[in-house]
């Protein structure tokens, strides 16, 4: 069984552990395309992420992981973010989520079964939600590459290079309308 109590904590200290990671992902070199993002938008992501942490791990449902994280694959790619920043981004949200959890256990517990389940669980999901961001990426990029723009600026996937990137309301619209791959493998859960 997972730990209630962890996952409550997480939950319970979600405005910190979002401060934190923004912070490092505003720093950190190997993530610098993300001081461009929003800082809106990473909250809002960060908050949704650490919030429903419980709910994530407990359903088990990759349909929700795989429709979450394809889309913000999309999104990385139409706001220029490179893709290896976007797994490193969710590397170190891992990380910082497991360090805040071993500190949390105490040093003496006797029974730290429910914990190392937990720890299990959040490892699987972010593998699960690393391989769906790069397919959204992926998926985006077939998608602009199916409908290339004739000049910088004309294509609805494509923000010309002078712009700033695209506020949350713009990126959902443009998201919404991407063509999903009919090959079975992409935003697809059955036949």
């Amino acid at each position: 069984m997972i730990s209630q109590k962890m996952i409550r904590e997480v939950q319970t200290c979600a405005d910190r552990l979002t401060n934190d990671l923004i912070a490092v992902l505003h720093t950190n070199p190997r993530c610098s395309s993300y001081r461009s993002l929003p800082t809106d938008q990473l909250i809002e992501l960060k908050d949704d992420l650490y919030k429903n942490l419980g709910r994530w791990l407990s359903s088990r449902s990759k349909a929700a992981v795989e429709a979450r994280y394809l889309k913000l694959g999309r999104e990385r790619h139409l706001s220029r973010v490179p893709l290896s920043e976007v797994i490193f981004a969710q590397s170190v949200t891992k990380s910082m989520l497991l360090d805040f959890i071993r500190r949390s256990i105490p040093g003496d517990s006797q029974d730290a079964g429910p914990e190392h389940e937990l720890v299990v669980a959040i490892s699987e999901f972010f593998d699960e939600v690393v391989y769906w961001v790069a397919m959204g990426y992926e998926d985006a990029g077939r998608a602009q590459e199916a409908n290339p723009a004739e000049e910088a600026g004309t294509s609805p996937w494509v923000p010309d290079s002078k712009s700033e990137p695209m506020t949350n309301g713009a990126l959902e619209a443009v998201v919404a309308e991407l063509p999903v791959s009919r090959g079975g493998d992409v935003g697809e859960t059955s036949g």
